[in-house]
């Protein structure tokens, strides 16, 4: 398998593939003006179905809070983009979804940065057979979230960045145009990309579906294509990577 490593935006922004690799097109990088994040398997470990369902069960994935506090005291507005089916399936309440859940997770990034605060959090309590517009792989909660913080949706645009764990996030975003989508180890990442760690301090380009599980059964006759998305360890090193490239931007 061929691999792709870009280590800033400014190098590895717009990709194309192509029969002879990948076409890595120099754009001039700026900080992206809105970063969306899935939560379960980025934000906090992913527990396994039936999902969380006490707020004891809540576990920080490695360097969240900072990451969040370091996106935002760059400008970045952070939204978190979350399927809670569990309320739908009536295993717990919004209320408890809200008022327990979140504001434990909230209190625990705290603790860890005091400006890890999210700017707005954006769940769909649906059942999973309802194709409820809101509820990913759909992109309504994306869109909603373009609309609250004033992005124009745009394909080429570097202004909103998705960072999820799961094929179904990459989908969404994919969906809403979202060109900059990026999967992280953590939660199923590393089960979609066949057991396969991230690159140490670097990022992956995963170009075409030849270069994930065998076990995702994917049809891009029927679903957004996802290609290309990034692939890295955490959401702490992904932040790494957005600030990163930012700076040598500038510089």
């Amino acid at each position: 398998m061929t691999e792709y490593f870009a280590t800033s935006f400014s190098d590895s922004t717009t990709i194309s593939s192509s029969p002879g690799g990948v076409l890595l097109h120099k754009n001039k990088s700026i900080l992206p003006k809105l970063i969306l994040i899935d939560r379960d398997g980025v934000v906090n470990e992913d527990v396994g179905s039936p999902g969380v369902l006490d707020k004891s069960q809540l576990v920080l994935t490695p360097g969240a809070g900072l990451a969040l506090g370091r996106l935002r005291r760059a400008g970045c507005k952070i939204a978190l983009i979350t399927n809670q089916s569990c309320v739908g399936k009536g295993l717990i309440t919004e209320e408890h979804l809200v008022h327990g859940i979140h504001h434990r997770l909230q209190e625990m990034l705290l603790k860890e940065d005091e400006d890890a605060i999210f700017d707005h959090i954006f769940y769909c309590a649906s059942l999973k057979s309802s194709n409820d517009y809101r509820m990913k792989p759909n992109p309504g909660m994306i869109e909603e979230a373009l609309h609250l913080f004033g992005v124009e949706e745009d394909s080429t645009s570097d202004d909103t960045i998705f960072i999820g764990d799961t094929v179904s996030d990459l989908e969404a975003a994919a969906h809403a145009r979202i060109s900059v989508r990026i999967l992280v180890e953590t939660g199923y990442g590393c089960w979609i990309m066949g057991g396969k760690n991230a690159p140490d301090g670097r990022v992956q380009v995963v170009l075409t579906e030849k270069e994930v599980s065998h076990n995702i059964k994917y049809d891009k006759s029927k679903a957004p294509y996802i290609f290309p998305f990034y692939y890295v360890s955490n959401l702490f090193s992904a932040t790494e990577w957005i600030l990163s490239n930012a700076k040598n931007s500038q510089t």
